[in-house]
Formats: structure tokens, sequence, C-alpha cells
């Protein structure tokens, strides 16, 4: 074989070996056909948009100050929370940090009404089993949701449940979807 052929190739061999090592994913997570894990498109996102993107918006608990909310959700609770997350088989957890300073510069004229929220939590699921089985596993009872209790109002909490439709990604315009509305 020619190097140049081989040169040509290695690209394409390499995605589609990385597309079979691609899903680390535990064995409860229900995947779908992989369109394009570790390639070489720009603006690939088919696999994100067909995830459940669940986001719980939320306050911090009465009596603690917004740089203690931060630094105990974003080190303390994610300690505890990620193995949890990670046995259960969510893709992706993100923490949305709001505090009165960045929620202060949106509030300009004409400007839409900010939330009143100092975080979102963020998860997104291959299916909204995998998201259901998150309230009632018995670690959550026992762990993860009393340690909520130590930084969040649980009252505040409202809850969005949708999919991601990606337009521009990497700053390039997405032309390939994982789904179509």
């Amino acid at each position: 074989m020619k190097t140049s052929t081989l040169v040509s190739i290695l690209p394409l061999v390499a995605a589609h070996s990385a597309s079979q090592r691609c899903s680390n994913s535990p064995s409860n997570a229900t995947i779908p056909e992989e369109c394009c894990c570790m390639t070489y498109k720009a603006a690939c996102t088919m696999n994100m948009e067909r995830m459940f993107h669940i986001k719980i918006f939320y306050n911090r608990k009465q009596g603690i100050t917004p740089d203690e909310f931060n630094d105990y959700w974003a080190n303390s609770h994610r300690a505890l929370a990620t193995p949890f997350h990670l046995r259960l088989g969510v893709v992706k957890y993100s923490q949305y940090h709001s505090t009165p300073d960045f929620r202060d510069l949106g509030r300009v004229e004409g400007a839409l009404p900010i939330l009143e929220f100092d975080g979102a939590a963020e998860f997104w699921v291959y299916n909204l089993e995998t998201f259901q089985a998150m309230g009632n596993d018995p670690e959550y009872l026992s762990k993860i949701q009393p340690d909520e209790a130590n930084f969040i109002d649980l009252e505040s909490m409202r809850m969005i449940i949708g999919v991601d439709y990606i337009a521009v990604e990497n700053q390039n315009a997405v032309k390939e979807h994982g789904r179509s509305f």
C-alpha cells in the first residue's frame, strides 16, 4: 500500500476505531446508534440531540452566602453526587452557577426579566427512566437528598425537561441533527 493512500485513510480508520470504543456508558443506559463520536466533523451534535436534557433551577438555602453556596455545591456536593450519577448512567451533569452579581449584569433597560435562581443542575440522559430512577434510588434517598438540604432552598426548586436542538457548535453551523421537529 502506498504511503499516500495510507495517510489519506488514517482519519477514517481513526474515527471508526474511536467510535468502537467511544461508548463509556454503563450497561444500564440505553444508547442510540453512534453517529460521530470523536469524529473529525466540526459540528456534529447528533448524539447530544438524541438525549433528554433536564434542568432543575433552585436558590440557596436561607442563611448562606452566594460564595458559601457555590463553594459547597461545586466541591462537597459534586464529590458526593458524581459517583452516583455515573453509576446510574447520567451522560452529563453540569452545574450552572448564577450569583446576584452575574444577574445584575443583565439588568439593563429593554432586557428580558432575569430569573432569580442561584443555580441550575443540568442532566443529560439517553432515556427518562434513568432520570426517574435517580429519585427512587436508596443512595439518593440516604445521601444525596439529605445533602441537598444543606445548601438548597428545597421549596424553590423548579424543573424543565426537553431536548437540545443545536444550531451552532464550536463556531460552526450544525447541518446534521439527531432529531427533527
